[in-house]
């Protein structure tokens, strides 16, 4: 009775936060409104309108303004429909500013000092892999990053969630031996860096799971892997209702429910405990269960791309490592010891980004949006059969 009150009580809140959170009229051309949202290089990025979400996808242009968060009166100056996509033209009326934090402000200083010396490209591909902005990476070789399969690894999700905990794990562990003191350490830890970078729906999710798992343990509660998805979640649909639109999110969750609820049966093929096979059936099961969404937005399976994935994760991983130990070690002005290592890893992973792209068949075009449904349906009936155990 406890249990059916509590889930009752919390789908009530997410009707109301989805009620008062998210915006269901439409927008008009001429018309000025109250706005807030990221500016990155002119594009308009999570656009509220009066302190609501858009319901339907809204991206925006605002010419002549630095890279920032604004807020204020924009008038719509002309609106485009493309499928279910709006492009809208913005003119400031009167707006300003909201400066970022001091911890962004901080990381973004380190990163700064710890990227000099590097060619343009590395900076970009840092700057996406350690901030979260991506939108400065050539067009040329975001497309190869998706042909091979590779997307996920570039954009802030559970790996680089991963990363972090192991690398403060690594270092705390040396200098605390008190493990309730080393949990909420690593729990600050990852918080500060949570906030100083850009927000993404993935890297949400990562760092709401890794907060449950750390506070589970650090008051001996057994949390499994799939309250804490549940968890997850509910808190990212409630701090944004429209999240679950966003493809990161449906691809970040979809990854999760495979590796929660399918792989453990898939993982009983290699009983003779192969690690290289284990690794090889672990990004089967991700990319075979994720096929639905991935032909759903880009027509495309990307089932070859698995050979692609078991040379350059492990490499990119490492990469991704080393360039956030750099990043902490520049708070000592030491970042310029792992430049050499970062350099020749970068070069060898864009050469092999670029080897493998030029295969054929990695992605095979495939265009049947049906697919989704049966997905959906999938999900469904695996959680229910969760639920009854």
């Amino acid at each position: 009775m406890k249990k059916l009150f509590l889930l009752t009580f919390l789908a009530i809140i997410l009707m109301l936060r989805i009620a008062t959170g998210v915006r269901i009229t439409e927008i008009f051309q001429k018309e000025v409104y109250r706005m807030s949202f990221n500016l990155v290089d002119g594009k308009v990025k999570d656009l509220k309108i009066n302190n609501k979400y858009p319901l339907k996808n809204i991206y925006g242009k605002l010419g002549y303004k630095e890279d920032g968060k604004y807020k204020g009166y924009f008038l719509v100056k002309s609106i485009k429909e493309y499928k279910d996509i709006y492009f809208i033209e913005l003119e400031d009326i009167k707006s300003e500013k909201i400066e970022n934090n001091f911890l962004e402000n901080y990381l973004q200083v380190l990163f700064n000092r710890a990227e000099e010396g590097y060619l343009y490209e590395t900076k970009n591909l840092n700057r996406a892999i350690l901030l979260g902005d991506n939108s400065r990476i050539k067009k040329s070789l975001q497309e190869k990053i998706r042909y091979i399969g590779l997307s996920h690894v570039f954009a802030m999700s559970g790996l680089h969630i991963g990363l972090v905990i192991a690398i403060f794990y690594f270092i705390l562990r040396r200098i605390i031996k008190n493990k309730i003191v080393l949990e909420v350490s690593l729990i600050l830890l990852l918080s500060l860096y949570y906030f100083s970078i850009k927000e993404s729906p993935s890297f949400t999710r990562a760092y709401i799971m890794a907060l449950v798992y750390l506070l589970g343990k650090l008051v001996y509660e057994k949390i499994d892997l799939a309250k804490s998805l549940i968890i997850s979640a509910y808190l990212s649909i409630l701090i944004k209702p429209t999240v679950v639109f966003s493809l990161s999110f449906q691809l970040s969750y979809g990854a999760m429910i495979a590796i929660i609820y399918i792989f453990p049966y898939i993982r009983k093929i290699n009983y003779k405990k192969i690690k290289v096979l284990d690794y090889f059936l672990f990004t089967t099961t991700i990319q075979i269960f994720l096929i639905p969404i991935t032909v759903y937005y880009f027509n495309t399976i990307q089932f070859l791309s698995l050979i692609s994935n078991l040379i350059l994760l492990p490499l990119a991983s490492f990469y991704i490592s080393i360039s956030y130990i750099s990043l902490f070690l520049e708070n000592f002005y030491l970042s310029f010891l792992l430049k050499p290592i970062i350099k020749i890893s970068y070069n060898f992973l864009i050469y092999l980004i670029d080897f493998f792209s030029k295969f054929s068949y990695l992605s095979v075009e495939y265009e049947n949006q049906k697919l989704i449904y049966i997905y959906s349906l999938v999900i469904i009936l695996i959680l229910i059969n969760k639920s009854k155990k």
